[in-house]
Formats: C-alpha cells, sequence, structure tokens
C-alpha cells in the first residue's frame, strides 16, 4: 500500500509540472501578474477615498486615534447631523448654490464651445486662424493675473456678491473651443457641403448636423467643466461675502476652521456629500467621456 501511494504521489509530479510548464509558457503569467499588479494600485488609489468614507461615520476622537484604522470603532451618524444643522454649517444651501452656478456654467459653456468649435472649423471669414490662435492663447494665462481686473468688472456691473458674478466669468472656456474645433474638423465635411446645397443654413447645420455629432466630446467637456466648477474655491472666494450665498468648497473651509480648531467630524462628512454630485455625473458621462477623448484630435 505505502508502495502503491508513493508511485501515484511520484506519478503526479510531472504531470502537475507540466500544467505549470504550459502555463508559464502560454504567457497567462503576465496576464495574471498584470492584474495583481493593478489591484493592488488601485487598492492604494482608492484606501484615501474609503478612509474618508469610513471616517465620516466615526467620533472624532476615533478620527485622530493612533494608531490609523480603516474601520470605525463605534459607528455614529452624528457627522451628517452636524453638517445638516443649519444652525452649525449651511450645507443645504451651499449645495443648492453650486449645483446653479454649476449647471449655468456647464450648459453656458458646451453652448459657446460647440458653436465656437464649429465656426473656427468649417466657417471661413477673414483673419478666422489668427482670432483661433488669439482664442487659445488665453489658455496660457494664469488665473491670478485675471483676478482683479475681473473683480473690478464685476464691481461695475453690480455682481458682486451674488452667483451671477460667479456665473459671468465662466460662461466662455478656450479649451472648449479647441476641443470642438479639432472634434469638428474630423467631421466628413461632405456633411456640411451637402446640407448647404440641401439650402440649409449655418445655424441649421450647427443644430441638425454638428450638435448630434459632437456629443462624446460635449460629454467629456462637460465633466471638464462640471469639476472645474464644482470644486472652485479662489473666485467664490474673493467674490462672495453672505453665508447664504456661499458655494460648498467654501462652506467645508469654514467648517474645518471653525472656532480655531478642525472639525474633523464635519469636515469627513460634507467631504462625502460634496463627493457625490461628480460621481454621478462621470457615471453617467463615462462612456461618451471614453469615446469622445479617443476620437478628439484624429484629424485637423
Amino acid at each position: 500500500m505505502a508502495r502503491n501511494a508513493t508511485f501515484a504521489d511520484t506519478g503526479r509530479l510531472p504531470a502537475r509540472n507540466a500544467a505549470w510548464r504550459r502555463w508559464f509558457i502560454s504567457g497567462r503569467w503576465a496576464k495574471t501578474l498584470t492584474f495583481l499588479l493593478l489591484a493592488a494600485f488601485s487598492f492604494a488609489m482608492f484606501y484615501p477615498f474609503f478612509w474618508l468614507l469610513f471616517s465620516s461615520f466615526k467620533t472624532g476622537a476615533d478620527i485622530v486615534r493612533l494608531p490609523v484604522s480603516l474601520l470605525p470603532e463605534k459607528w455614529t451618524l452624528s457627522a451628517y447631523r452636524m453638517v445638516m444643522d443649519p444652525t452649525r454649517a449651511n450645507l443645504p444651501i451651499a449645495y443648492v448654490n453650486s449645483i446653479i452656478v454649476t449647471s449655468g456654467t456647464v450648459l453656458s459653456v458646451l453652448i459657446t464651445s460647440s458653436m465656437g468649435g464649429f465656426i473656427f472649423a468649417r466657417l471661413e471669414f477673414p483673419g478666422r486662424d489668427y482670432l483661433f490662435y488669439f482664442v487659445l492663447s488665453t489658455t496660457m494665462v494664469p488665473f491670478l493675473t485675471l483676478l482683479i481686473p475681473l473683480y473690478i468688472v464685476m464691481r461695475e456691473l453690480n455682481l458682486l456678491n451674488s452667483l451671477w458674478g460667479v456665473w459671468v466669468p465662466s460662461i466662455f472656456s478656450s479649451f472648449g473651443v479647441f476641443l470642438c474645433r479639432q472634434f469638428v474638423y474630423g467631421i466628413p465635411r461632405e456633411l456640411y457641403d451637402a446640407a448647404k446645397i440641401d439650402g440649409s443654413g449655418d445655424f441649421g447645420i450647427y443644430r441638425n448636423i454638428i450638435l448630434p455629432l459632437t456629443k462624446p466630446i460635449l460629454s467629456a467637456l462637460a465633466i471638464f467643466v462640471f469639476l472645474g466648477a464644482f470644486n472652485a474655491y479662489l473666485w467664490p472666494l474673493v467674490i462672495l461675502n453672505d453665508e447664504e450665498k456661499l458655494t460648498l468648497p467654501l462652506i467645508i473651509a469654514r467648517m474645518a476652521n471653525r472656532f480655531g480648531g478642525t472639525d474633523y467630524q464635519a469636515v469627513m462628512a460634507g467631504s462625502v456629500l460634496v463627493s457625490i454630485p461628480p460621481l454621478i455625473v462621470f457615471l453617467i458621462f463615462q462612456k461618451n467621456f471614453v469615446r469622445g477623448i479617443a476620437l478628439t484630435g484624429l484629424k485637423g
């Protein structure tokens, strides 16, 4: 019996070695190693967000306790009750303000960028290229150099301390015009010429042909503009004063330094609530976002 068992075991070894050899030669080991490395990097990237999410359910003492732990020692919703309390933080009002400003900014930038991209890509007029180069050069101007002139303009327009003052300077995006122009160049010109032959005007071509075909790049641009407008801090800080008109980044900053200290519970819960709208927007537009980035700049 012992001899037969030993012979059976030795008989399995060559088969196992052959299976490992085939697995190694086939190259599947490289795919497995790549998957493990990507999984490790993904966990490292998402760990801060997971820590933020779980810390929003911790007490203040549990957040600063050492050694740092991922899961709460005691689960509590006190942080969320704290940030939703109007007497402590105007987070619901700031949510509405941020959504209003961000929605207006995204809508206006999509309209102006798609129109500008169509004009610079398909319409012929004197000085078109020089005007486009001028528009493109404005992307290299730091925002800090425009801060004082913008403030003076908003003061003359009587838009200080208002959501209009936050929105008006961002209705145009030179980067968005460039992005849409490169995409429109990739659309066959025969469509434009055929529509002109059929008697359609430039605005009709823009509305009926260009807009439907530019949905992928407009989805990508919408994500970029949404993130920039939703997370904007410096310009709203300069122009807004009243508590009921502040946006979310300003409210989070005030909660972080309330009473001269750091309110970690409120910051964690507020940061989780602030991250929800960008996440929803990305999940909605992610398919067109990837497609738009892949197709941009292939021609032209």
